[in-house]
């Protein structure tokens, strides 16, 4: 088997059907299996699919909504395959995407992880790796005025982000949603971490992969997938929101937690409030930026200072 791809449901019955039929049209002279993991839809979607597709996929039922890492962790156990794809539910493939990433990691002895760049479903270039392994210093560095500015006002991705040259290079990490990784390095440095429910838990694994073996992280520019971010989630379809975002955060401070210290996490949070801050007072003068928004995201960082100081040493 040359490729698992590992793919988690939550109530996206149309959204799951319409990414395995674009696998299944678009993927050719490759030899791959697809383990779909429902986290007990409530909305029935996973035996839906499981009736829908029969022997076409390997459908197993987690019993319980156990998030992201732990049933992919579940998936990644089961898989056949010589490298382990994880795809979101909510990506179109529209050409033989799984079978270049392939290639490219079959060509590139060095590659542990690799995934191409990221479209959204109107064709605009979207957020597809970063360029530096993620750390609290990169990610503060990433609350950035200018950056955060550029995002908001002119929704352009920047090419930290993106890859515009046409070749293949090293990155930092590769989103979850097309991540394509050696299997073997499962037995080398271990599963995505439980404590994780969601978000972050590719970029902490990725930094395990870097930090502990020989493998380098490839963005593969000339493979392309389309990707609707956020809607495998029933709460997310608008552009921010705030548990979305508690996630996210919570994620990343697990991370920078287990690897940096809580001194880190301190430092992180403090940043990212004086950010917010600042933010809030330039959005006053900025009507497209959103002052909401980070007002609910300060109020949130405000609150995760305060718990660290009333029960964490």
């Amino acid at each position: 088997m040359d490729v698992s791809i590992v793919m988690i449901n939550y109530n996206t019955f149309k959204l799951t059907c319409a990414a395995l039929d674009s696998i299944f049209e678009n993927t050719i002279d490759l030899k791959y299996e697809i383990l779909l993991l429902d986290n007990n839809s409530p909305d029935g979607s996973g035996a839906e699919i499981a009736s829908k597709y029969k022997d076409r996929i390997r459908y197993i039922q987690c019993g319980d909504n156990l998030g992201t890492s732990k049933a992919f962790n579940i998936g990644v156990k089961e898989a056949l395959g010589k490298y382990v794809l994880w795809l979101n539910t909510d990506i179109l493939i529209k050409e033989n995407f799984v079978k270049k990433l392939f290639d490219f990691m079959e060509e590139t002895p060095d590659c542990g992880i690799c995934g191409g760049n990221i479209y959204d479903f109107n064709g605009n270039p979207t957020h597809s790796y970063k360029k530096k392994i993620v750390t609290p210093k990169t990610a503060m560095k990433d609350r950035g005025l200018f950056i955060t500015l550029w995002r908001k006002c002119f929704k352009k991705i920047l090419s930290e982000q993106f890859n515009y040259s046409g070749k293949a290079m090293k990155v930092g990490y590769i989103t979850g949603a097309d991540m394509m990784i050696r299997k073997e390095l499962f037995d080398i440095v271990g599963f995505f971490d439980e404590d994780i429910f969601m978000y972050a838990e590719e970029t902490e694994f990725t930094y395990r992969v870097v930090m502990q073996t020989g493998y380098s992280v490839y963005n593969v520019p000339y493979a392309h997938i389309f990707h609707l971010e956020g809607a495998s989630f029933n709460d997310e379809k608008k552009q921010f929101n705030l548990n979305r975002y508690k996630r996210v955060l919570n994620g990343n401070l697990i991370y920078f937690y287990k690897h940096f210290g809580l001194k880190s996490v301190v430092i992180y949070l403090k940043h990212s409030a004086r950010a917010y801050k600042k933010y809030i007072f330039i959005c006053t003068f900025i009507k497209k930026c959103a002052k909401r928004e980070y007002k609910d995201k300060l109020e949130v960082v405000d609150n995760y200072l305060a718990y660290i100081r009333e029960n964490i040493s």
